[in-house]
């Protein structure tokens, strides 16, 4: 059967234009097609659905491999490229448990774009904005759909222990931490801050997202801190009504961080040798208004219970087992969900 399906591939491809699946509605009828396939074989010859479905998807990345060769190793873009992305949806839409199958259809889309934002901006953004942002439209249904198969591919991603080099980093990055480069090889954890999008962003910090920054790019905290400040210098009241989704962000990415520390600018870093300040030097308003508990500011030490977690957590990310590995410590029930980042 395998055999019969990679020429019927063949001779399908073969017969299409390049740039007959730019369309996301062609790239839909396609995934229909080999779902057809897929029930049709199945039940001609007696066998498992999900084979079948890796069949096609094995016949995908054959057909895309076999152009790139033939290219010098370069992507030829075009329908050779975009064929990932039927394999892709399939994938999704079958639940296809092969890991091996799923990993190399990651790394493949990785090789030629250096990126997997395809598969985050709609779960951040939702199926519309992609198309303004990025030139393309989602494969996925709806936003929900877009944040389930994220998780999907998360979850194989993270069982492979899958690591890439990125252009814009020495060292290697997990997939929930590769850049998107059309948004200047920002984090995704950061695009999710900077749009106000809790959902996705409680998804990016239990599958354990970096919260760090670095010496140009200020840490996703420091982002939200400053989106309120300036929420609070433009409503210039006592008692600013901020929005509650930047509100609900900031208690997400709360879970995460022991003691909130603020960069210093460069040019003030360099003048004075203060690399740092504590969050209450920098926005004592904030503080004031517990908006930020004092455990969080520096004003007090944090809680053991919350150090305890980080540390846990921390362990955990280590070793790949985030968020899954929770539910198999022996813990009581009542700290699962503590760690998991699902309650305060």
């Amino acid at each position: 059967m395998e055999v019969r399906i990679d020429c019927y591939f063949d001779q399908l491809f073969s017969q299409m234009k390049r740039g007959c699946l730019a369309s996301r509605y062609k790239r839909r009828q396609l995934v229909k097609f080999f779902s057809d396939v897929i029930n049709s074989c199945a039940e001609a010859e007696d066998v498992d659905k999900l084979d079948v479905c890796e069949r096609v998807v094995q016949a995908a990345l054959r057909y895309h491999n076999i152009a790139m060769v033939e290219n010098g190793s370069i992507c030829m873009l075009g329908k050779f490229h975009n064929v990932l992305y039927v394999a892709g949806k399939l994938c999704f839409d079958w639940k296809l448990p092969n890991n091996e199958t799923v990993s190399r259809l990651l790394n493949n889309m990785f090789y030629c774009e250096g990126t997997f934002e395809r598969i985050l901006v709609g779960a951040i953004f939702g199926i519309r904005a992609t198309h303004f942002l990025s030139g393309w439209k989602s494969d996925f249904e709806d936003r929900d759909e877009n944040m389930n198969a994220l998780l999907y591919f998360l979850d194989h991603a993270n069982s492979a222990r899958l690591e890439y080099r990125c252009l814009s980093s020495n060292s290697k990055r997990r997939f929930i931490d590769v850049p998107m480069e059309s948004y200047g090889q920002v984090l995704p954890l950061r695009v999710a801050v900077q749009y106000g999008s809790p959902d996705i962003l409680l998804i990016m910090l239990r599958y354990g997202a970096s919260t760090e920054g670095d010496r140009i790019v200020p840490a996703p905290i420091e982002i939200l801190l400053s989106q309120l400040e300036e929420c609070k210098l433009s409503i210039g009241q006592n008692e600013p009504d901020y929005p509650q989704h930047l509100l609900t962000c900031l208690r997400l990415l709360l879970r995460t961080i022991t003691t909130i520390i603020i960069k210093t600018p460069n040019h003030m870093a360099a003048q004075c040798g203060v690399m740092s300040v504590t969050m209450y030097e920098q926005y004592p308003k904030l503080v004031e208004g517990k908006l930020i508990p004092p455990e969080r500011s520096g004003l007090t030490p944090p809680e053991l219970k919350h150090i305890s977690r980080c540390k846990i957590r921390q362990l955990l990310h280590d070793n790949w087992q985030l968020p899954h590995g929770i539910r198999t410590l022996q813990i009581p029930d009542s700290l699962v969900d503590y760690l998991d980042l699902l309650c305060d």
